[in-house]
């Protein structure tokens, strides 16, 4: 089995597992801005008894679990679930989000288990949103775009947030907080919105998007400001970040 492949089956196998827990949602930990859910674990587990069945060499990175390192230069990137705090509330908008790196492979797959969109993007040979080929929009003027951001992960951060939007927010058409990294880089991949902000994340939260993003035409880009790493993700006609 090609790796691909089985990254397309796991996440597909892990989206009915969180379909089907998606009304019996158990709490473990929670924190001022976050939370950590059963769901979270028991997901990360799939994907990984999955990859380790298959490709026991290959070295994993995981938003639960951490870095399980072999003697390998292959890595898999993992978020079992992107959206935690979406999926306790019962929206249905979160997604499983893989990618992985390897010395002559490259790939990231989105998986929004919800509408059952597989966003996949493989290196050199383009972005695809359920095998349809997809492209980042066309949109050059702020005053036509759509804003995706995405912040609420410390006092600090919203903070530098806040007034980052007191300087955007009339010059673009919308905004739209959505809660989840990944998709937010996927809708911008697809078309469906133009640009977006996200503060201080982490890989597993945006290297398989990122793949796709690229794929897409799109540009991922990070910054530091103020002690805040800051994502912009971006058609490559918009750009907010100097």
């Amino acid at each position: 089995m090609e790796r691909i492949d089985l990254g397309i089956e796991v996440v597909k196998k892990t989206g009915k597992y969180l379909k089907e827990k998606f009304e019996g949602v158990l709490k473990l930990k929670e924190t001022k801005y976050d939370i950590k859910l059963l769901q979270d674990i028991e997901s990360e587990k799939i994907i990984i008894e999955e990859i380790q069945k298959n490709f026991p060499e290959d070295s994993l990175l995981s938003e639960e679990v951490g870095l399980i390192e072999k003697n390998s230069n292959n890595i898999w990137i993992i978020d079992p679930i992107d959206g935690t705090l979406n999926f306790y509330k019962g929206i249905p908008h979160a997604c499983i989000a893989i990618a992985f790196t390897g010395e002559n492979e490259k790939f990231g797959i989105v998986y929004d288990f919800f509408k059952e969109e597989i966003f996949t993007g493989i290196k050199g040979k383009g972005a695809f949103l359920n095998d349809k080929k997809i492209k980042v929009s066309k949109t050059d003027k702020f005053e036509d775009a759509i804003l995706g951001i995405g912040f609420m992960r410390s006092k600090k951060e919203i903070d530098y947030a806040l007034n980052f939007l007191k300087k955007i927010i009339r010059k673009v058409k919308k905004i739209r907080i959505m809660g989840s990294a990944s998709l937010d880089i996927c809708y911008v991949a697809s078309g469906r919105i133009d640009l977006a902000i996200h503060l201080g994340l982490e890989r597993w939260d945006y290297e398989g998007a990122k793949v796709i993003l690229e794929e897409a035409g799109g540009r991922l880009k990070e910054v530091e400001k103020e002690g805040i790493r800051i994502f912009e993700i971006t058609n490559k006609k918009l750009n907010l970040l100097k």
